[in-house]
């Protein structure tokens, strides 16, 4: 049995979206935001899309109960639904709440675990993930947050940045759509770097998402 939680007790009313008929919320394009961490880049790109004609951010979700996202989905009044890791790797249980929340597209926001094989095959090129480094550099399995950083810094790189890509069965592997770069300074620590970072995913993160869904 999943041991799916369920956040928020009522769905966002349609009103907020601000649309004047039935007929364009119909065809509004879904977002899965799926999350781990704190949910800032999350926020970031809720705020974005609100009262989008074309886009709608749907729900998140989320693999730790305790994850500061989850109090950003109530406060934004956001759909938020967290699964145990093991809900991830065994069986269709998420799978079948993103076909039932009429899904079409997934953003990985600092999600922490690999995205299972059966969500990859049914939503082929519409998995999009953001890694804070230039890929294929600094990617792969336990490259996220500050281990990236360090790992750039301690490699006496002149330059860091961010990419979005396309997700497949390897950790940090799909097709990459877009890259940003940013200098990294001689006395460059971790924190600061992470800080330019994130200035470049709250930036061009939604932005990204929005080019590519619609084009």
């Amino acid at each position: 049995m999943t041991n799916l939680k369920f956040f928020i007790t009522q769905s966002r009313p349609i009103t907020t979206l601000n649309q004047k008929n039935t007929k364009k919320i119909k065809n509004l394009k879904n977002i899965s935001i799926w999350a781990s961490g704190n949910g800032s880049n999350a926020e970031n790109i809720i705020k974005y899309f609100n009262n989008h004609k074309k886009i709608r951010i749907d729900h998140i979700i989320c693999n730790n109960s305790k994850a500061g996202v989850i109090e950003c989905a109530q406060r934004l009044n956001i759909d938020c639904f967290v699964f145990s890791k093991k809900d991830f790797s065994e069986g269709n249980a998420v799978l079948n709440k993103i076909i039932e929340r009429k899904t079409n597209y997934i953003i990985l926001s600092g999600f922490l675990q690999m995205v299972p094989t059966n969500i990859i095959n049914k939503f082929p090129n519409a998995i999009i993930n953001i890694h804070p480094a230039l890929l294929p550099d600094f990617g792969g399995k336990g490259m996220y947050g500050n281990h990236v950083h360090e790992a750039v810094i301690n490699a006496k790189k002149n330059e860091s940045g961010i990419t979005i890509h396309l997700v497949d069965e390897i950790y940090d592997h799909g097709k990459i759509i877009f890259q940003k770069k940013c200098k990294i300074n001689k006395n460059e620590t971790p924190e600061s770097l992470a800080k330019k970072i994130h200035k470049l995913e709250y930036k061009y993160f939604p932005k990204v998402i929005e080019n590519f869904i619609l084009t």
